[in-house]
């Protein structure tokens, strides 16, 4: 199955911590194929991480364009949720003194280290009376995956894991029944801990980047715990191999994640994808032919996005390497009831990590609309 280098686990005590050089897998299984890993620098002029970073010259032509180009469409989606709720604003609901609120004494300053992993509470996090939505993120480094959730404004707590060197190592731990509950219970314990009042556990969103998607195909195979899953976010994640006999999509091994797209597309669920255009160094399909076979499974259509213009400047700005990503340019989307595929030029290393460093302009959106406008059971 495919391999992917991960990300170092890294668990420091503060929360906010200077930006650094880490070391990320060129994706599931490409990694291990090419037999290298890379150097990204986060916070400096070589790693477009989002609003208020900063890029080479090289490359800073083309940014100036990414927002008009390749980032209206999905602001646009954004916006108009935020619009209809400003036009018809909910029913006044009787006000919690501050002092009263399950909140109001929750230590936010440090992360909580659990075993393979972190527990963060974002700013954007707030319980009147105790319950909390998780989100439990699969690879990366958590400084990043942290700063994503956090630009996005997410109003859930947020495990990040690391494991192992391949998405097998994923998939074989959290096809142990027991080993998620186990985790799930010491973050409930720690967050009564730090001052949350009555803690409990409300829904559950489960977010992969790269050889990650094994724990989440690992969780989705387990039918009981399947069904406690609300979201999950896919950042150039996923992957199949092929028949032996035809070369076509092995679909037994994607029937997870294909149960739970057709659930997405009707509305039961939310399902976010994001994926490149790499062509992995191995008999097994990308994260894009993979998608496709799922939208096909739901019954959604991909469509063009962008325009010749900014595909132009990504060309310009020649091959993507560690000191100088290409733009980040949106190619396709398909969106079917709660199901959404975001197609992104790539065929790089760092096109693929721009996936991770993206996430608060992509999937997150997404779950954030999401777990706002949908009341909880």
């Amino acid at each position: 199955m495919p391999i992917g280098a991960p990300a170092p686990v890294v668990t420091a005590p503060a929360r906010r911590s200077t930006a650094r050089l880490f070391a990320l897998g060129a994706g599931a299984g490409l990694a291990a194929a090419v037999g290298a890993v890379f150097f990204l620098r986060l916070g400096g002029a070589s790693l477009d991480l989002g609003a208020g970073s900063t890029m080479q010259p090289a490359v800073a032509a083309a940014a100036v364009l990414r927002p008009a180009v390749a980032a209206a469409p999905a602001r646009a989606k954004a916006a108009a949720p935020a619009a209809a709720a400003h036009a018809n604003p909910p029913a006044a609901v009787p006000a919690i003194a501050p002092e009263d609120r399950a909140d109001a004494t929750l230590d936010r300053s440090a992360v909580i280290p659990i075993h393979d992993g972190i527990v963060t509470i974002p700013e954007s996090f707030s319980s009147a009376d105790g319950e909390y939505d998780l989100v439990i993120h699969f690879h990366g480094i958590n400084d990043v995956v942290e700063a994503g959730f956090e630009r996005a404004g997410l109003n859930a707590v947020v495990m990040i894991l690391n494991l192992g060197i391949s998405s097998a190592a994923y998939e074989t731990r959290f096809s142990i029944r027991s080993y998620l509950p186990a985790l799930l219970a010491k973050t409930e314990a720690a967050l009564r801990a730090r001052g949350l009042r009555g803690a409990r556990l409300r829904r559950i969103a489960l977010s992969a980047f790269s050889a990650g998607y094994g724990a989440v195909r690992g969780l989705l195979n387990q039918a009981s715990f399947a069904d406690k899953v609300d979201a999950v976010l896919l950042l150039d994640g996923i992957h199949t191999g092929y028949m032996p006999i035809d070369h076509s999509l092995d679909l037994e091994r994607l029937k997870p994640f294909s149960r739970f797209a057709q659930q997405a597309a009707s509305g039961e669920k939310l399902m976010s994808i994001t994926h490149s255009e790499i062509t992995p160094n191995g008999d097994y399909a990308g994260t894009h032919e993979s998608t496709d076979a799922l939208l096909a499974l739901a019954g959604a259509e991909r469509s063009p996005i962008g325009s010749a213009d900014a595909l132009a400047l990504y060309q310009v700005a020649g091959p993507a390497s560690a000191d100088r990503p290409a733009p980040f340019i949106q190619l396709s989307e398909a969106h079917k009831g709660a199901l959404h595929v975001r197609g992104y030029a790539g065929t790089q290393k760092p096109d693929h990590v721009r996936h991770l460093t993206r996430m608060a302009e992509t999937a997150v959106p997404d779950l954030v609309r999401h777990w706002s406008e949908r009341p909880a059971p």
